[in-house]
Order: structure tokens, then C-alpha cells, then sequence
């Protein structure tokens, strides 16, 4: 069996991916353009891939191909009906990276609500020092306890968000598909009217692409901090820019992009220097400990379909 993984550089290389010798010939290209892909894939029995795209196209060049691992949870990069009508096999990896999501969500979120990076700059320019002063009061920030927090998705990630959020003494809104007891659920313009935190921890599709655009924006507080940790296409990016430039919203965040990495014509590309932004490279998912557990998680998949065992299965 080859197995193949197209695009090692954005898992990481300090990844133990030796585990996968045990199930044949392991090739590992770094990353894969468009233009290679096809060729790579001629040969190979399995795929393991991260962002690359696999098309109908791809799947049909590959010969040999029996089952796609995808290293993430999301698998909207792959042509899952193409890939059925072909026999081959998909596979994802649900809930790894729910502690390391959370613990990145929470960190952005702090950031902006202490205005930690101002305090920082203060500091370590100097003019801390030359002040003579024992400390500095501005910009002023808040407490959480007794904000709203509202989470706009509410699976694995959205859950520990809102779990750990609590310890804060927040005041939780939800807004899911299917309402639920226990927690308070609420449209998406009734959580963006009464929430001074936004949190989105929701999966891409028809219905959740662009669930906050200009309509939603104009419900929110002025002071509030809005931060994506789901899909860049789940917010209009150039309305969210637009009400950061304006003032419009208090403060913004964000680890994920609609075009990844962003190039110089994006929206957030104006805005990606302001105080009162934080914006980090798609890296939320990515603790180590995550990756790891995901690369242990691919092992089982394998193991399961040469087994002819249904783990983790999109397909179906």
C-alpha cells in the first residue's frame, strides 16, 4: 500500500509520522501545487491531506486511490460525491481539536478585552520607563462578569467555549439550528443585539455562509468584540472590516479567512495593524497535542477500512 500525504508543511513536521509505516510505503510531499497534484496521486492507495483540494479531476487520475484522510474535521475540500461514485473512501477527524480551538478562542478574546497588545507596546517601547509613572490606566478595560457572551454554533468547539467562558460569570446566549434546554437559544439578530462578546464556532454551509453581514453588524454594540474561529465565508469579511474601520465594533478577531493566506487585496489586509485587531494564521487547531491526537485518529481510520471497518466515514 503507498500512502501519500500531500501537504505535510501545514500539519507540521514535528509529527511522529512514522506511525503510519506500519500500513505500507509512506511518500510526503511538503506541499502540493494544483498543477502536481494529479501526477502525485497516480499511484497512491491513500491520501492524507490537510487544505489540498481534491477535485473530480484528481480523483480520477488517481488509478489506484481507495480512501482520502482528510487531517481535520471540515472536508469541504474534497468532492465527496466523487468520490463515492469512484469507491473511494473519505474519512475525517471529528472533536480533536476541540481543547486547543477553545483555549485559542479564549485567548483572542482576552487579548482585545484587556487591550493586551497596547499594554505590551507600552512597555517594551520604553515609554513605561520614561513616564515615571508606576502605571498606566489607558486605554481603560473591563471586566467580563456579568457580560453577555453570545456563541453562534454550539457543537464540540462551541460547547467548551461556552463551558469555559462561564468561569468568567458571563451570561451565555446561544445560537444553534435545533434550540436546546439548558441553554438560552436565540436568533442570530437577537444575540448580536444583546451580546457584548461574539464568538462563531460553525461549520460552512449553504445556510451559515455570511450569517453575519451588514444586517447583524448594525444590530451590535458599539463596544463589542466579535471573533471567528469557524470558516472565514461564515462572516461578509469586507462588511466586518468596514465596521472596524468605522468604529462601528469594538473589536475583532480572527484565525480563519476566506482566501488562506489572505493576499494584500483582502479586506483585513487595511485593518490588520489596528489595536483593536487580532488576527493569527489559521493556527487555533494546531496545538500540538491536537495534531498529534489527529495523526493517531488518521492511524485508527486506516486500520478500520484495511479491516473493512466503517470509522469516521463521510462517504456514507
Amino acid at each position: 500500500m503507498k500512502i501519500k500525504i500531500l501537504d505535510k508543511a501545514v500539519i507540521g513536521n514535528d509529527l511522529p509520522f512514522e506511525k503510519l509505516s506500519r500500513f505500507g510505503e509512506v511518500v510526503c510531499y511538503d506541499s502540493s501545487l494544483s498543477l502536481e497534484i494529479e501526477d502525485r496521486v497516480r499511484d497512491a492507495d491513500v491520501l492524507i491531506i490537510n487544505k489540498v483540494k481534491i477535485t473530480e479531476q484528481v480523483i480520477k487520475s488517481a488509478h489506484s486511490l481507495k480512501l482520502i484522510c482528510v487531517f481535520a474535521t471540515g472536508y469541504d475540500n474534497v468532492d465527496i460525491d466523487a468520490a463515492r461514485r469512484a469507491s473511494v473512501a473519505v474519512c475525517n477527524v471529528p472533536a480533536y481539536s476541540t481543547e486547543s480551538v477553545a483555549l485559542f478562542t479564549l485567548s483572542t478574546v482576552l487579548n482585545l478585552a484587556t487591550h493586551m497588545k497596547e499594554y505590551e507596546r507600552y512597555t517594551s517601547s520604553g515609554e513605561y520607563t520614561e513616564s515615571g509613572r508606576a502605571n498606566c490606566l489607558y486605554p481603560v478595560y473591563h471586566e467580563l462578569k456579568g457580560k453577555k457572551w453570545g456563541v453562534v454554533g454550539y457543537g464540540n468547539i462551541g460547547k467548551r467555549v461556552a463551558e469555559i467562558a462561564t468561569a468568567f460569570g458571563v451570561e451565555l446566549l446561544v445560537n444553534k439550528r435545533t434550540p436546546i434546554a439548558g441553554v438560552r437559544c436565540v436568533d442570530i439578530n437577537t444575540l448580536c443585539c444583546e451580546s457584548d462578546i461574539i464568538t462563531l464556532h460553525l461549520p460552512l454551509n449553504s445556510e451559515s455562509k455570511g450569517i453575519i453581514g451588514e444586517e447583524q453588524i448594525s444590530h451590535m454594540k458599539n463596544s463589542v468584540i466579535l471573533v471567528n474561529e469557524a470558516r472565514g465565508a461564515v462572516i461578509d469579511e469586507a462588511a466586518v472590516a468596514k465596521a472596524v474601520k468605522s468604529g462601528r465594533i469594538g473589536a475583532f478577531g480572527s484565525d480563519v479567512y476566506s482566501d488562506e493566506p489572505f493576499g494584500e487585496s483582502h479586506p483585513f489586509y487595511e485593518i490588520k495593524d489596528l489595536d483593536n485587531v487580532c488576527l493569527t494564521p489559521h493556527a487555533a487547531w494546531a496545538a500540538y497535542e491536537s495534531r498529534l491526537r489527529c495523526l493517531n485518529v488518521i492511524c485508527d481510520n486506516i486500520e478500520a477500512f484495511i479491516a473493512q471497518k466503517t470509522l469516521n466515514r463521510v462517504d456514507k
